[in-house]
């Protein structure tokens, strides 16, 4: 959940003012109207002026309640509503001015407020639910479009890498199968050559794999221990990697919401950073605690650094830090935006790399 309002919550927050507005007006209806109506089709008329306005609020929010708008684009509406309430109630004490300043404020100018404010709520809510399901349209054109992008340069990637690895290991057996045939026994790289080259197509399409699934497939965020899983990757580096010197100052209870991915988001930090320094003498530097409601994460390597002409396009598909796929960081920012996270790239003291990724806290 955003630290804004939830669309729950605006949605619920509609509900409640329509009614509100649909039962004061009757209220006021049937106490100082009714009595004076006497032809069937008047009162009605009566019942349907005073319930329609705040029936219209009372479906707009249901509307934001079950959609799939963001918090952001359902406040529109809510802003809209209450603005269009607003001016009207503000058009209407205007009008009735003269009276107040001789008599003060009447039970009938607090009616005239209500009925008329709330066909400017209802107006409003039209307007501003409309303006939110545009924000949202064009927010969803956009992501079509860079999952598309991202689509095709996964299909490109894998076939320009998939195809350069296959002909290595290809070269390798023709190497192999001529040295059994001149009866050498020399063959003992090309068996390790193939196994490398082969781990690299699978580290490849469990890459892409991740990243397809993390950008089309339905993901339930639940609330998870960002502290466990750093500790749970930093474990796995240090496995593979026993030169690498690791220090952590992470802090108990940081929950967030996320799925099984955040391994893949901090794993592949961690991977970046050994994969692009010498691990003899490499230190990962990995805090992470609880400020102003979010969780704070940071991971500071003592490397090269990444340099400033990459950096600004670090996250993007294909960029990277100037080797590998490319495709490494570029999850990395689409994970920590899918659980509303942010993510930024420093220089490290006196050399080396920041990352400081945030999450709302749970």
């Amino acid at each position: 959940m955003r630290a804004s309002l939830s669309r729950e919550y605006l949605g619920i927050l509609l509900i409640t003012l329509g009614g509100a507005f649909a039962a004061a007006g009757l209220t006021f209806w049937f106490a100082w109207g009714f009595p004076e109506t006497t032809a069937i089709n008047q009162v009605v008329l009566g019942i349907v002026v005073h319930v329609l306005f705040g029936y219209i609020i009372v479906m707009s929010g249901i509307i934001i309640y079950r959609s799939d708008l963001d918090p952001d684009e359902s406040l529109i509406a809510a802003k809209w509503c209450f603005g269009g309430f607003l001016f009207m109630s503000i058009l209407v004490v205007w009008a009735a001015a003269p009276e107040i300043t001789r008599s003060g404020t009447t039970v009938e100018i607090v009616y005239e407020i209500i009925v008329v404010g709330s066909v400017g709520a209802a107006a409003g809510v039209l307007v501003g639910l409309n303006r939110g399901q545009a924000v949202q349209n064009r927010r969803l054109v956009e992501q079509k479009a860079e999952r598309e992008d991202t689509l095709v340069f996964l299909l490109q990637l894998l076939r320009h890498d998939i195809q350069n690895d296959l002909t290595a290991i290809s070269g390798y057996a023709d190497l192999m199968e001529r040295t059994l045939e001149d009866g050498e026994a020399e063959i003992d790289e090309q068996p390790t050559n193939i196994k490398q080259r082969t781990k690299s197509m699978q580290e490849l399409l469990e890459t892409a794999g991740t990243v397809i699934e993390s950008e089309t497939g339905r993901r339930d965020l639940e609330q998870l221990d960002v502290g466990a899983v750093l500790r749970d990757q930093l474990r796995v580096i240090e496995s593979a990697n026993p030169d690498v010197t690791v220090r952590t100052d992470i802090d108990d209870e940081l929950s967030v919401q996320a799925d099984r991915f955040i391994d893949d988001l901090f794993g592949n930090i961690f991977e970046n950073a050994v994969t692009h320094n010498e691990t003899d003498s490499l230190t990962l530097s990995v805090s992470a605690t609880r400020s102003d409601g979010e969780v704070v994460v940071e991971i500071t390597d003592n490397g090269s650094g990444i340099p400033e002409s990459v950096r600004e396009n670090v996250f993007e598909p294909g960029m990277g830090d100037g080797d590998g796929d490319g495709l490494g960081l570029y999850l990395v920012r689409k994970l920590v935006e899918s659980y509303d996270g942010s993510i930024r790239i420093d220089d490290a003291e006196p050399s080396g790399t920041t990352f400081e990724i945030r999450f709302p806290a749970v």
